[in-house]
């Protein structure tokens, strides 16, 4: 893998190195399903409705940010249909700039670790679902892999349409920290969150799959293309799965 290595993005924290990602992926493990059942096993849950609050009006503006950043500086639309070549050859100039934006948005979903943290404390374990802690960890990783190894144009593509799907989910989240009555109302666009993450990932998938011709790209294209087919698959398959659950909810 040394040979894949991009050395534009090992200067950078998290990157030069597979250990931190490792770790907070275990560390976050532990404290969602031991350390942190075990602690709250004896106390009422927390309510943290003003630090819920801040930490979804954070996601809502950083998910923004990164969107504009990518919309303005990059060409994540070209990147749809000029899949098959480089990274360099599609942003120019801007170059830099966008991997600079990818790395915010692996830290970015560092930082969405959190919120599991936050349902352990709540004891909304309904909540930790293995659709939850899965589709967290494993864009984490996949963004990780991504700088580090296999960087590519239609990654700008992805962290366009993912963060515009979270600054709708964190919009949704933040409104619905208000009360029962907000609740009661934001009920029936919930059904519609999973289809829009539904929708986003398959479009991902569907394009990412491009990849798997013969005559595209270079291996990093290849690569890329492998990873991204094979971490939609479980993805989007928990997603529709969860989907499902509305139907049942309904019918019983």
């Amino acid at each position: 893998m040394d040979s894949f290595t991009d050395t534009r993005t090992i200067k950078w924290p998290f990157i030069s190195s597979p250990i931190p990602i490792i770790s907070i992926s275990l560390v976050y493990i532990y404290v969602i399903y031991f350390a942190g059942p075990q602690f709250m096993k004896n106390r009422k849950p927390y309510s943290l409705k003003t630090f819920m609050q801040y930490y979804n009006l954070f996601q809502i503006i950083a998910n923004f940010w990164l969107v504009f950043n990518v919309v303005t500086t990059g060409r994540p639309f070209v990147a749809i249909w000029k899949y098959c070549e480089s990274f360099d050859k599609i942003c120019g100039d801007n170059t830099e700039k966008q991997l600079k934006s990818l790395w915010w948005a692996l830290l970015l979903k560092i930082i969405d670790l959190i919120e599991t943290v936050i349902f352990v404390l709540r004891k909304k374990d309904r909540q930790i679902s293995f659709l939850h802690t899965y589709h967290h960890l494993s864009t984490a990783i996949y963004v990780w892999l991504t700088l580090r190894y296999f960087v590519h144009s239609f990654t700008m593509t992805e962290t366009m349409l993912n963060c515009s799907v979270h600054v709708i989910m964190y919009s949704y989240y933040f409104l619905s920290t208000f009360g029962s009555n907000i609740q009661q109302r934001l009920l029936p666009f919930k059904k519609s969150l999973t289809i829009i993450q539904m929708v986003h990932i398959a479009f991902i998938w569907i394009v990412g799959s491009q990849g798997l011709r013969p005559n595209c790209g270079n291996k990093i294209v290849k690569y890329f293309s492998v990873m991204t087919f094979f971490n939609g698959i479980p993805n989007l398959l928990l997603f529709l799965n969860f989907y499902g659950s509305y139907k049942k909810s309904r019918i019983t």
